[in-house]
């Protein structure tokens, strides 16, 4: 979604997205890189204007709009080899009790239950906090955790990246089936430019430069209705 190339220059789905949708509305963005959970904190503060990849939550519709979705983006549970046996997790919730250990990204939302489960200090003690997915890997390979919770397809890309194919597995857990979002800032933004984004967006659908987006990264047959893979 979004990476440094080899000449570290800033590419990826939401970026090349991004970009074209506000080429063509004649504005220019300048990217800044930082946690997610700062970035979340930086657009309520008004000091960051937009932020991809965002869900859209009771809480957050406080200081951000949103746009249509741009892509899928599925969260799912991977596990360390050997886990799955271990441990029966037809839910998150049944991580209670057990001393499964769930690496996740602070302010990160990851669907309606893992919110609510937040609340719970008998869950809440079962995570550690990351930056990154490679850390959550980096943490299951030394057995540091038993899990993580993640982008589906950032999780998979990045375990092949890794070559962790056989010491991480995709679970048949899925916590949120929601489309990604692009949040705006409400300090700095209005109702109206989100409609032009968002008419904009629509605009690259009709036309196949969506598309073409998707094809650049999605390493699967596209399909515009479903905005990622068939």
């Amino acid at each position: 979604y979004a990476f440094k190339d080899a000449n570290g220059a800033l590419r990826g789905l939401h970026v090349d997205l991004v970009q074209e949708i506000l080429r063509r509305m004649q504005c220019e963005p300048r990217f800044l890189e930082m946690p997610w959970a700062r970035a979340l904190h930086e657009l309520q503060a008004g000091r960051l204007d937009m932020l991809p990849a965002a869900a859209d939550t009771p809480q957050r519709k406080t200081f951000a709009y949103f746009s249509k979705p741009t892509n899928s983006a599925r969260n799912v549970l991977f596990v360390r080899t050997g886990t799955e046996k271990q441990y029966r997790l037809d839910r998150l919730a049944d991580l209670m009790g057990t001393d499964f250990r769930l690496s996740v990204r602070r302010g990160a939302s990851y669907g309606n239950e893992y919110d609510a489960l937040l609340q719970q200090p008998a869950f809440a003690s079962r995570l550690t906090y990351v930056t990154t997915v490679a850390s959550s890997l980096q943490m299951m390979a030394a057995g540091r955790v038993e899990g993580m919770l993640a982008d589906e397809l950032t999780g998979l890309l990045t375990i092949k990246k890794m070559g962790m194919g056989k010491i991480v597995l995709r679970s048949a857990l899925v916590t949120s089936s929601e489309a990604d979002l692009v949040a705006f800032s409400k300090g700095t933004n209005d109702a109206d430019f989100v409609r032009k984004f968002d008419d904009t967006l629509d605009a690259m659908v009709r036309d196949g430069s969506y598309r073409k987006v998707l094809e650049r990264y999605l390493p699967c047959p596209i399909s515009v209705e479903k905005m990622g893979c068939r």
